[in-house]
């Protein structure tokens, strides 16, 4: 006989999509439970590379060195012609943020990571139950989970979240196509040594007439071949060592010695989204919501970007702090990055594969050109991930916004100090509480008596923070508790393109510029806020 039990939020899939929304939840104080069908965590992982937004969003959970600690870093991607010269190069070096590099991490290390932040939240993976059905209600969303013993339990959940995988039964229940298809093509993948390697500070790519092989340094020492079968063979066939070095010695890379084999897989790519990611108190997030090819390993991190985009808003409207309607900005914001990364890997893919015709042709000598004139950089931005954003959403108030970073697009990499502690401080420590953050960058004459009503209301999700020249003193109307900084290089101004007259920056919880402006406009934010996050209400101050 099954029980029925009450929680905030239900997030099926304990992979890092699932691992991360649950710790997001817990601690802004969600009730969360998270389940996992498979029994123990697995061994293995297509997915290596954390990039640099992730980084971001990682050092603001305090991550950042658990995460590069067991990593390796790679500077960029090397491309080779046919003829094993170097085509281009696409540098991360250049990126306007703290992490300009790849990390190449196998997705067990990673999952490790967010396993133990998760517990640190208070949430601990309910590992051999699986998903079976649910059925949405007026005021939540009732969902049927078996354990391994046969034995069933009834969820009353207010929100569900499917964080399960390309064959996320949360996306069937929930009657979502799931749209696209294969590439019909069958790759290889080997774990192993090379005698002697590659520039271990770049990933390697080369073109052969059966298709791309790449090498992935990794820690340890050891290097990742993915390459194109040579036959059309099933995608579960066995795979051999025996085939890695015949692919490797007819392409001419036979010198490099691959032995010591890991692991060995096989395995095929798709391409296939769903046409929402919300539908009514459900939501996909991860591979349960699209699926692409791994060029430029972009599919962990899609996930990952999914979940800090969802997390603070749940958690905003379960504590009443916000309306329901602020949850229909995730699929509004996230539907567009999911499209034009689809589109991203879909080009790459069709570029690299081509054997013969206008891609390869392309590939093989306008590439090299262009990647000379800035095309090279624009795609280490776009492979960084740095340049996305939500520009057009509803929650972000454009404004008049010439110069630095706009509203919608990423908080930038700023340096600052503590005022009262003199300690070194940076972007994430604006964030460490989770909250949104109201960043006041005064002169003095200004009062701020408007601002602050509308500010006070919402106290119990919205911080002030006060950004202030170096040399001047604590603001007088600066309030026990509230964080004073100092912009000791004077670039804090310059990179959120405030002018000089008293102005603020609001900053969303992942990091997202939400609006700018000057501290006069207390009608236009009193109007936003209330639009975004319904009618005002006195807050705990």
């Amino acid at each position: 006989m099954s029980e029925t039990t009450k929680v905030d939020v239900l997030v099926v899939g304990a992979g890092p999509t699932g691992l991360l929304l649950a710790s997001e939840l817990s601690r802004r104080r969600v009730g969360v439970r998270l389940i996992e069908r498979r029994t123990s965590p697995a061994k293995h992982s297509r997915a290596l590379a954390v990039l640099p937004r992730t980084m971001e969003m990682m050092d603001q959970l305090g991550l950042v060195n658990a995460f590069i600690a067991p990593s390796h870093k790679a500077k960029g991607i090397c491309f080779y012609g046919r003829d094993r010269k170097e085509a281009f190069r696409s540098s991360m070096n250049e990126l306007p943020g703290e992490f300009p590099f790849f990390l190449l991490l196998p997705q067990t290390e990673t999952e490790v990571i967010l396993v133990d932040h998760a517990r640190k939240a208070g949430v601990e993976i309910e590992r051999g139950v699986s998903f079976v059905s649910m059925v949405q209600t007026g005021q939540g969303v009732l969902a049927t989970l078996e354990r391994m013993d046969g034995t069933t339990e009834k969820i009353d959940a207010s929100y569900l979240v499917g964080c399960d995988g390309s064959c996320s039964a949360v996306r069937q229940s929930a009657g979502l196509e799931f749209n696209g298809g294969g590439y019909g093509q069958s790759w290889l993948l080997a774990d192993v040594v090379l005698d002697p390697g590659l520039d271990r500070n770049w990933l390697h790519g080369f073109t052969s007439m059966d298709g791309p092989i790449f090498f992935f340094p990794l820690p340890k020492n050891i290097w990742r071949i993915v390459l194109l079968r040579k036959r059309a063979e099933n995608t579960t066939a066995d795979v051999t060592m025996k085939e890695i070095l015949e692919v490797l010695e007819k392409n001419n890379l036979g010198h490099l010695r691959a032995r010591d084999p890991s692991w060995l897989a096989g395995f095929g790519i798709q391409h296939r989204r769903t046409v929402h990611i919300r539908t009514g108190r459900v939501f996909l997030c991860g591979d349960a919501a699209h699926v692409h090819s791994p060029a430029g390993g972009q599919g962990m991190n899609m996930g990952l970007g999914d979940a800090f985009n969802l997390g603070w808003k749940l958690a905003s409207v379960i504590q009443g702090k916000a309306k329901a309607e602020l949850l229909d900005s995730y699929e509004m914001e996230r539907m567009p990055v999911i499209d034009g990364v689809m589109r991203m890997t879909d080009q790459m893919t069709k570029l690299i594969t081509a054997t013969d015709g206008p891609r390869a042709w392309i590939r093989e000598w306008i590439l090299p050109i262009v990647a000379k004139v800035g095309f090279a950089a624009k795609m280490a931005m776009r492979l960084s991930q740095l340049s996305l954003g939500y520009p057009h959403s509803s929650i972000v108030l454009p404004g008049r916004v010439a110069v630095g970073a706009k509203p919608g697009e990423r908080v930038p990499s700023l340096s600052f100090s503590d005022l009262a502690t003199k300690k070194a401080s940076r972007t994430p420590d604006l964030f460490r509480e989770g909250k949104i953050v109201f960043l006041v960058m005064p002169d003095l004459g200004i009062g701020y008596e408007g601002m602050r009503e509308v500010m006070d209301r919402r106290s119990d999700l919205i911080d002030w923070h006060w950004m202030i020249n170096k040399g001047a003193g604590r603001p007088t109307e600066a309030r026990s508790g509230e964080l004073v900084w100092v912009d000791e290089e004077g670039r804090v101004r310059q990179e959120l393109g405030v002018e000089d007259h008293p102005s603020f920056a609001l900053l969303r919880p992942d990091g997202i510029v939400m609006a700018r402006g000057e501290l006069c406009e207390t009608q236009l934010m009193q109007d936003f806020l209330c639009r975004v996050f319904g009618e005002a209400f006195e807050g705990e101050g």
